[in-house]
């Protein structure tokens, strides 16, 4: 089915993303992680099948602590 060779896909871009977010916070990626959802779209407009990704990702990441989390609130460089 679809749906099982578009998990590993999802993974990939939500790794990324992610990276990206750690190291602009200036942590390790090991260290924190960042938040998302994302919504699997299989239908365009016209009821035919296009199957496509929409993510939400926040632009803060968190620090993994033994607690709470700790959030780091650093833009991303550019903006």
């Amino acid at each position: 089915m679809w749906l099982s060779s578009l998990t590993p896909v999802l993974g990939i871009v939500h790794r990324v993303i992610t990276g990206f977010l750690v190291e602009q916070a200036g942590l390790r990626r090991g260290a924190a992680d960042a938040g998302s959802v994302t919504l699997i779209q299989r239908f365009g407009s016209a009821a035919n099948l296009n199957i496509h990704l929409h993510c939400l990702v926040l632009e803060v990441v968190y620090r993994r602590t033994e607690g709470e989390p700790v959030f780091s609130v650093r833009t991303v460089a550019g903006r």
